[in-house]
């Protein structure tokens, strides 16, 4: 397991040159102390002080609960080492932990059973639920150390509860060598060399002036190469009468200072030293026990290692005084030598250790061992059933080593391949799959590993890419595997308008198996989404209701997350959306039950797309775009990131708030530049023309969107025919093209084939911009308003009586106009959409009513999520419920809910009832 510091918490060494570094520290702390919290970054070359600031900064958090651990290069073999050593002077708490992430938790960390449901996500949640327990009686203090070798899984649940953590006193400081991709973005300290001073202060008293001017020179500043340099060096070339060695950099200098010290070490404390670099604790009795079996005075040699400097001892805790020794003793070993060491750690592991035990006689092993490989791969099952991915991966990786099965051998790869993708360590799974694909494999494993590759892409790549992967993978995939196969290419061919390849996948995936539930459901789900995208709902509507008839019926499919972004896809393409809007929102709940974030991404996408532009739920929109932004910036999502950047655009741009807008369609852009979809991201020029509409940029709309008409025939953003028309129109009609937009408005009306009040009221609300007569404008508008009151809109309702009232004043009947305009700035005020309240405003006051009894609007609009918690909290959910529901601690909840009140003027829940209408 990770290795604690041996050396006090309290102990910190004078830090030279380091105040603009302990300022920020000190403000980090403060900060945690008035409840606000923070994430930092320590980032260093080796040598370079790390470590001293770490402990700095312990040393100064007088009344914090301190909490530490260190990452070790063996970590990734053992599940949740960092964590558990971090969070169990915690464990008391975990009675205040929503129940769900608990069970996680505790059969992560192994204070509880296995195999409970969830996803490692819910691990992460637990720990952030775990922390904001803890910040309850004070402020806490998080320190890890080496994050770099940290266990995957720990290094994530630690980052992303420092992410989600608001209003809570917890203070997270990790550090790492630079390149360490797990800490992007945070707020980070990059620790230089030290300057002239402060290593010329450093060695005084050590060499000479002149000589310590120097070696800060040489050596870049870095504090313990200075020492180690110093200490090396003859007398005289300490006092400059002799020349310096030839030091070409920090490292090698350091290493070379370093080497004589190990090489001078007595056999025994040799041994002893090896020993702990191979061992996967920094227990002294492991490597004592160890020194016995050996034949070695134990005490004798830990006695000598602790004199001469190179390990530490507190009590049974044991490490190496710099992780670099630690690095250095192992490169000396022999391969012959590392591997005894570990046959002797083997042979003396506690009894009920057998994990450790596993792995060391798995590395002290060089010949095929059928019997330690399939120990490794129950080690992995362990270790999987703890959501300890990471661990799972090497141990299959090793397993497949040692077996002589070359077929067993790529199946083990295979499983380390999709164990090392779950766990999120994209970069492992494409080196391993490289090893299963230059070699002959069995299909079966090499169907496994090219999904899995294809999935990675098309979450997180390219989606062309994902494609090519997908398609290769379905050639020797069978059963289940190939009708998951065929159904994620199917998305992929979806995402790129690949309507051709769509129906080849169809064909395909008429063979699988309809015996099995789950392969009648996918088969289904294909052949109804490939022939509405060719154009035709009447064939495609029916086996997608089967599809979803069939996810729900199941009660195997009914628990199955993966399928979730399929029924809400589905959703999409129905004549009735709002019958299985329950399903959705129960689906959805389950999946949050169990902490599958990368699922939400996808589905909070398309449920922002499908609450705004079917549903009419434009607040409920905006907090499902938050979110999905927020978790796919956390997990390095990229395709299902785009999406719901275009729609948080949109309604931004109804808030009046254009520059934000613009902000994220660039991002928006630049990811679906990235994916490989800009050529066929229908749904950004069409957000893209709303955005432009909203700030009164007609001519732009208008270009935009008749580029669509020319690329796709201005499909809607839900693929339906014409979509673009509404927009386009009221764009046209603005800018005065009159004959165009009655002839869009006419042919919109001719291939509307939805039945769907929605597009009713848009039809309508066309022809009304588009019609040269007054009177019968206004008959077609009144139409429109009949429309959307069978399903109201929340957006388009308003907007309709919006443009009814503009045509009505300028047709004289201003008292007329009067009502539709009121009623339309009410509503828009009521969703925080700024700049069309304020646009209804105006014209009511060119109508000539200039005062009247009015909600004021909003002078500062409610964030994402802070519209999610308000939906939550008005429709009665606690604050616990809220935080358990979105990832967040109670805290945190509260701290949003304090912003609605203070923006919105409100004091109770009762107010903010009232305020939000039901479902948002």
């Amino acid at each position: 397991m990770a290795g604690g510091h041996p050396v006090a918490s309290g102990e910190t060494p004078d830090l030279l040159g380091r105040a603009a570094e302990l300022d920020r520290v000190g403000r980090l702390l403060d900060g945690a102390r008035a409840g606000r919290p923070g994430l930092l970054v320590v980032e260093g070359e080796a040598g370079v002080g790390k470590t001293a600031l770490l402990r700095a900064t312990a040393a100064r958090a007088g009344g914090f609960t301190r909490l530490t651990a260190r990452g070790i290069e063996s970590d990734a073999a053992l599940p949740h080492a960092v964590l558990g050593e971090l969070l169990a002077p915690l464990r008391a708490l975990l009675g205040e932990v929503p129940p769900g992430q608990a069970a996680a938790l505790a059969a992560a960390l192994g204070w509880g059973p296995a195999g409970v449901p969830g996803d490692r996500h819910l691990v992460a949640a637990g720990t952030l639920s775990l922390l904001a327990a803890a910040a309850g009686t004070g402020p806490v203090l998080v320190v890890v150390d080496d994050l770099q070798w940290a266990d995957r899984e720990s290094a994530g649940a630690v980052l992303f509860a420092a992410r989600r953590l608001h209003g809570e006193g917890v203070a997270v400081v990790v550090a790492c060598r630079p390149g360490t991709d797990l800490a992007t973005g945070a707020d980070t300290v990059r620790l230089p060399g030290l300057g002239p001073e402060a290593a010329r202060a450093l060695l005084a008293g050590t060499v000479a002036a002149p000589v310590a001017r120097r070696l800060a020179d040489r050596l870049g500043g870095n504090p313990l190469a200075l020492l180690e340099v110093a200490a090396s060096l003859s007398p005289a070339q300490r006092e400059g009468t002799e020349p310096l060695p030839a030091l070409l950099s920090a490292g090698p200098a350091l290493a070379g200072a370093l080497e004589p010290e190990v090489a001078a070490l007595p056999p025994g404390a040799q041994q002893a030293v090896l020993l702990l670099a191979a061992a996967y604790d920094g227990r002294a009795g492991a490597v004592a026990a160890a020194l016995g079996r050996a034949g070695v005075d134990a005490e004798a040699a830990l006695d000598e290692a602790e004199a001469r400097g190179v390990v530490v001892r507190a009590g049974d805790a044991l490490d190496f005084r710099h992780p670099l020794l630690r690095s250095l003793v192992w490169r000396r070993a022999s391969p012959a030598d590392r591997r005894r060491a570990h046959r002797l750690l083997a042979e003396t592991a506690r009894s009920g250790d057998d994990v450790v035990g596993t792995w060391h006689r798995a590395l002290a092993t060089t010949g095929p061992d059928e019997a330690l490989a399939a120990q490794l791969a129950e080690v992995a099952g362990r270790a999987r059933a703890r959501r300890g991915y990471a661990a799972s991966s090497a141990a299959l990786e090793r397993a497949a080593a040692l077996t002589a099965d070359a077929g067993r051998a790529a199946e083990l790869l295979a499983a380390a391949v999709r164990d090392a993708a779950v766990g999120g360590d994209t970069a492992r799974a494409r080196a391993l799959a490289g090893e299963v694909l230059r070699a002959p494999a069995p299909a079966a494993a090499r169907a496994e590993v090219l999904h899995v590759l294809g999935r990675v892409e098309q979450d997180s790549g390219s989606v062309p890419a994902a494609r090519d992967l997908l398609q290769a993978a379905a050639e020797p995939a069978t059963g289940r595997t190939a009708a998951w196969v065929l159904t994620d290419l199917a998305v992929v061919q979806h995402r790129l308008g690949d309507v051709a390849g769509m129906q080849a996948t169809a064909q395909r995936i008429a063979a699988a198996d309809a015996r099995d539930p789950l392969q009648r459901v996918l088969g289904a789900w294909v052949t109804g989404i490939a022939a509405l995208h060719a154009g035709d709902p009447d064939r495609g509507r029916p086996p997608l209701r089967e599809a979803l008839e069939g996810m729900e019926a199941d009660p195997e499919l009914r628990a199955e997350p993966r399928l979730l972004p399929l029924l809400v896809l589905a959703v999409g393409w129905l004549a009735d959306p709002l019958a299985v809007v329950p399903v959705v929102e129960r689906r959805l709940r389950e999946a949050r039950a169990l902490g599958a974030l990368g699922v939400l991404v996808s589905v909070l996408a398309m449920t922002a797309h499908g609450r705004a532009w079917m549903l009419g739920d434009h607040p409920g929109a905006y907090a499902d775009a938050g979110e999905a932004v927020e978790l796919a910036e956390q997990l390095g999502y990229v395709a299902d990131a785009a999406p719901a950047l275009e729609l948080l655009a949109s309604e931004a741009a109804m808030r009046g708030r254009h520059e934000e807008a613009a902000a994220h369609l660039q991002r928006a852009r630049a990811l679906v530049t990235r994916a490989g979809t800009v050529a066929v991201a229908a749904h950004l020029p069409v957000h893209e023309a709303f955005c432009a509409l909203c700030r009164g940029d007609l001519a732009t709309a208008a270009g935009l969107l008749e580029a669509r008409l020319t690329a796709d025939g201005g499909a809607g953003p839900l693929g339906e025919p014409l979509g673009v028309a509404p927009v386009l129109v009221e764009a046209w009609a603005g800018l005065g093209r009159q004959a165009e937009a009655a002839a869009l408005a006419a042919e919109y009306e001719r291939v509307s084939r939805s039945p769907l009040p929605p597009t009713a009221a848009l039809v309508a609300r066309c022809r009304a911009l588009a019609c040269p007569d007054d009177d019968e404008a206004a008959a077609l508008f009144e139409r429109a308003l009949a429309a959307h009151a069978v399903a109201p809109d929340s957006f388009e309702t308003p907007h309709t009586r919006l443009l009814f009232g503009e045509r009505l004043r300028r047709a004289g009947r201003r008292t007329r106009a009067r009502e539709e305009l009121a009623a339309a700035a009410d509503a828009f005020a009521a969703m925080d959409l700024v700049h069309w309240a304020r646009r209804a405003e105006e014209e009511l006051a060119a109508t000539g009513r200039t005062a009247r009894p009015r909600r004021p609007l909003p002078e500062e609009p409610l964030t994402p999520q802070e519209t999610r918690i308000a939906v939550l909290a008005a429709g009665g959910a606690s604050n616990r419920e809220i935080a358990a529901e979105l990832f967040l601690s109670p805290k945190t909840v509260e701290h949003h809910l304090t912003s609605v009140y203070r923006k919105r003027g409100l004091r109770s829940r009762v107010q903010l009832a009232r305020l939000v209408p039901p479902g948002g």
